[in-house]
């Protein structure tokens, strides 16, 4: 019976986090799908620390991706070597559970879908703070994006023929590749199923690593939209100046979430948390349109020079 089951390649990309990949790897080495049955490749995106050394003590396949600086050229090289039917992506700082590729693949075979993504639970410090808080309300929330058609690879299942149908990720992308990767899945008819016991677990980021994860969404957004259509001023204009009211958004689509999404965050401990909350926001949204507006202003600077070679 075990041979029946659909053989997996679980690509792990890392830069710089030995303590993440030895978490993540272990718990890889505990999983209740057959190991005969997955093979895990971790891809090192040019480490300079001891990654490398921490990766060899596991039986996992070690690739190197020196050339171009990025999570998603690391995937690709990731796909080239796989040997799976389906490829399973996790990311270096995630904890996957022991049922993790079990449930995915259970999700995937009985719904016959084509991209399954799985829960990302937070895990919080002993006090969480309003940034932690912020965090968990507003990111991989791949609960609510599988009803507009994309996932996070942070956990997402996919099978080798979604792969050679839409091609590899863009690999010149910094962020927010896996959104256009798996929309452009969707969106030429290729099915996306949540398993909410698909989980795996992801750290909740203080403020200083939020406002730098946002900034490099907001210019990797400005990369997604130069793909799909020119940059126009209403772009920047949204960008600068949608924010507060995204906050606000996120912040009441987020009270109160049905306990079937699978998505949780520490309850408030009064009014005054709430309004730190929505703080966090706005400084949140402030930087993800600061980095929308370097991306605009690489953008045009780069069609200029391009105009006068």
């Amino acid at each position: 019976m075990t041979e029946t089951l659909p053989f997996v390649s679980v690509i792990v990309p890392v830069y710089n986090d030995p303590d993440g990949i030895r978490k993540c790897l272990t718990a890889l080495t505990d999983q209740t799908y057959p190991e005969s049955r997955f093979e895990v490749l971790v891809v090192d995106n040019g480490s300079t620390d001891d990654t490398r050394s921490v990766v060899s003590d596991f039986p996992v396949t070690l690739l190197v991706e020196d050339e171009i600086q990025g999570s998603y050229a690391a995937r690709n090289k990731g796909i080239r070597h796989t040997n799976g039917d389906i490829f399973a992506f996790v990311d270096a700082d995630c904890t996957p559970e022991p049922a993790w590729i079990e449930a995915g693949i259970q999700k995937m075979t009985v719904q016959n879908a084509d991209l399954v993504s799985g829960r990302v639970r937070f895990q919080f410090s002993a006090d969480p703070t309003p940034a932690e808080r912020f965090d968990a309300m507003v990111n991989m929330r791949n609960d609510k994006h599988e009803i507009d058609g994309f996932a996070k690879t942070a956990n997402v299942f996919v099978r080798r023929s979604v792969v050679e149908d839409i091609g590899e990720f863009p690999a010149q992308l910094r962020s927010g590749g896996d959104v256009y990767w798996t929309q452009s899945a969707t969106d030429r008819g290729h099915s996306l199923m949540y398993a909410p016991d698909a989980i795996v677990d992801h750290p909740s980021r203080q403020l200083g690593p939020l406002l730098s994860k946002m900034y490099r969404v907001g210019k990797g957004s400005i990369q997604l939209w130069s793909l799909q259509e020119d940059v126009t001023a209403s772009i920047v204009f949204f960008g600068l100046l949608s924010f507060p009211v995204k906050v606000f958004r996120f912040l009441v689509e987020s009270e109160g979430k049905s306990s079937d999404s699978g998505h949780e965050t520490p309850p408030d401990r009064d009014v005054d948390a709430s309004v730190f909350v929505y703080l966090v926001g706005v400084l949140v949204y402030g930087s993800l349109a600061l980095g929308r507006l370097v991306g605009v202003l690489n953008l045009l600077r780069e069609k200029t020079v391009n105009k006068l070679r």
